[in-house]
């Protein structure tokens, strides 16, 4: 009696123990996942200068604007005016912050002079005055950019807007061709009798698999040079295509090798063909994969680097990741703009994990056991 009070309870110490390690392993893995989130958020909404000084520091120049003091200064080729010249020919104030990027063109606000009381509007160039000296409306306009200077700054001075269109263009075409084109190699290979031809066909397809981009980017970028397809966008939509149909279309037979032959033969008695087969049974009963196909190709693709680094020249072009990546160089790095740059780009495939999350695992799991 002894003995087996003793065994159990060396068996519940031992399961005590592996839940206690189980739960520090799993909250380091959440902290070391959570915490640089954290940081990037809030570390986006402070100055150049701030990320300088302290990196953990919580933001303070951005958002205490309120004393923040500008010099005027003189319309030169490096000072962008944020409207048009040709239409509007209005007198403007022109004025830089002198506490973030002094010096640099980077913080400058024009006002119109017809809005500013005379004793504002007839300072000369050198002359000084705060944001608590301005109007209501003018005070609250620029407290609400300076708030938000990396990201206006991020899509502005970096670009960032046509690179965010470029990674959706990427994403959503090259999703599509690698689930319709999966399904359908899914379908042929599973459904269509043609068992050898299918065997050969699948393990070339998975030995695509093991092939990574960054292995074969030299020998893809000179025979995309020879078809001119490189810095284009049906070039980089053919590569994401082809790179993402081998996990497409493994994921695709599993799961329709696993459905009932007798739907598909009922369809053919029917009279139907292999593609009303095909759009009328195949593809409603496939949602699960679907849904798994897309997310793991949309994810990949919305993330890839390296790709469009090499094959796209042009702001054309250029997707996200290497928008991030070019506020970056030899000479100066604008981080706050790159941290905005970042959560910008982390931001959609958080939302897109967290809101299909489950489907996700449902998807993966269902195609494992339809196998």
């Amino acid at each position: 009696m002894n003995n087996t009070r003793n065994t159990l309870l060396i068996k519940l110490s031992k399961i005590r123990i592996g839940k206690i390690i189980s739960y520090i392993v799993l909250i380091s893995w959440v902290l070391l996942t959570v915490i640089p989130l954290i940081w990037v958020s809030y570390s986006s909404f402070k100055s150049n200068e701030e990320l300088t000084r302290d990196i953990y520091a919580w933001p303070y120049d951005l958002f205490d604007n309120d004393s923040d003091e500008y010099v005027v200064i003189e319309r030169t080729l490096n000072v962008r005016p944020d409207y048009d010249e040709k239409t509007d020919t209005r007198e403007r104030l022109i004025i830089e912050s002198t506490t973030i990027s002094p010096g640099r063109r980077i913080m400058v606000h024009f006002l119109l002079k017809e809005d500013l009381p005379p004793e504002i509007s007839n300072l000369k160039p050198g002359d000084r005055l705060t944001i608590s000296q301005l109007p209501s409306v003018m005070r609250m306009y620029i407290g609400w950019k300076t708030i938000w200077f990396n990201y206006i700054s991020a899509f502005t001075a970096g670009g960032l807007f046509m690179k965010f269109i470029n990674s959706i263009i990427y994403a959503f075409l090259s999703t599509l061709f690698i689930v319709l084109f999966g399904l359908m190699i899914g379908f042929a290979t599973s459904k269509l009798g043609f068992k050898k031809l299918s065997m050969i066909i699948i393990g070339l397809i998975g030995l695509g698999y093991l092939i990574s981009i960054n292995s074969v980017i030299i020998p893809l970028f000179l025979m995309l040079s020879n078809v001119n397809l490189t810095d284009t966008h049906l070039g980089i939509i053919l590569v994401y295509t082809a790179f993402g149909l081998p996990l497409s279309v493994m994921l695709s037979t599993q799961f329709i090798s696993g459905l009932p032959d007798s739907l598909i033969e009922s369809a053919y008695i029917d009279g139907a063909s292999v593609m009303q087969s095909f759009n009328s049974i195949i593809l409603p009963m496939c949602k699960p994969v679907i849904i798994t196909i897309s997310i793991i190709s949309a994810l990949g693709i919305w993330n890839e680097f390296l790709l469009v680094l090499v094959l796209a020249s042009s702001e054309f072009t250029k997707s996200l990741p290497v928008g991030v990546f070019s506020f970056s160089s030899l000479t100066s790095t604008q981080l706050g703009w790159q941290l905005a740059a970042l959560v910008i780009a982390t931001l959609p495939a958080m939302i897109i994990y967290f809101i299909f999350n489950n489907r996700l695992a449902s998807g993966v799991v269902g195609g494992a056991i339809k196998g």
